[in-house]
């Protein structure tokens, strides 16, 4: 592969469907032992994904050495132990605006606040749709269907998800002025500031090495990870990924579940 990969100094990845196939809670032995072979050579790992840091699969903190993660789809820097470097909350006016239209359409809500992620709209619909039967966070999703006051003392919330009929949801898509709606799987979707993208998260972690765009190799699947897989030095679409997301790649890797992310580092000689 004819790739110029000297500048890399930075690998960037989403998670699901990226580096951990849909219903598994780790990495694969061979995307687990290129990343660690990476950072071994001195190439720094950001996770960058759009879950809470509370959803983040606990084997990804004994696998990858992570100084920093984004989560919340750029909304959100951590460092590894949960504390949060920056944040881009929205607006109380757009939280109301989304809890109208979920409470008026029975769609399940859940908020992804600073500390966790609460529901206000149809609690038991966005379990169902989003927490994974016997998953290591299916506590701590906080019920507060009823007051709807975890703002009061947490903030407004970084980013959405919603679960429901993708026919009710689709009028809604551009409804909410500066909100943008990804569909992210079937019946489910994200709903975040749009100028706030997993590309925020990267440009604070570029600016606090020193670095550029031109010093990043960067993996996703999915709508939301285009922001920052198109300024990317290398930008690399993963084969499941959807057409729209491929448009803006340079490499299209072989599947998640075939440890695309490894056979790329593996091919481009970056181990």
């Amino acid at each position: 592969m004819n790739i110029n990969t000297e500048n890399i100094k930075l690998i960037v990845c989403d998670i699901d469907n990226t580096l951990i196939p849909s219903g598994s809670l780790s990495l694969s032995e061979h995307n687990r032992t290129a990343l660690q072979k990476a950072i071994a050579k001195g190439i720094k790992v950001m996770i960058n994904s759009g879950r809470h840091y509370t959803f983040l699969q606990p084997s990804l903190f004994d696998d990858l050495p992570m100084d920093v993660i984004g989560t919340i789809n750029g909304a959100c820097l951590t460092d590894r132990t949960g504390k949060v470097l920056e944040k881009h909350p929205m607006s109380e006016e757009n939280m109301n605006a989304i809890t109208k239209i979920c409470i008026e359409n029975g769609i399940g809500l859940g908020f992804k606040f600073e500390d966790r992620i609460v529901t206000y709209a149809n609690h038991q619909k966005f379990m169902d749709g989003y927490v994974q039967k016997d998953a290591p966070w299916e506590g701590t999703v906080l019920d507060d269907t009823e007051k709807r006051s975890h703002h009061i003392e947490h903030g407004c919330p970084l980013g959405t998800f919603i679960i429901g009929d993708e026919s009710v949801i689709e009028p809604f898509e551009n409804s909410i002025p500066g909100i943008q709606f990804a569909w992210s799987f079937r019946d489910g979707f994200d709903v975040f500031l749009k100028d706030v993208t997993k590309k925020t998260s990267v440009d604070a972690v570029l600016k606090k090495y020193g670095w550029n765009w031109d010093n990043v190799i960067a993996f996703g699947d999915a709508g939301n990870d285009t922001p920052f897989i198109e300024p990317a030095a290398i930008g690399v679409a993963m084969g499941n990924a959807k057409d729209d997301v491929k448009k803006h790649c340079d490499i299209v890797a072989p599947a998640c579940d075939q440890d695309g992310v490894a056979k790329v580092l593996e091919d481009l000689e970056l181990i």
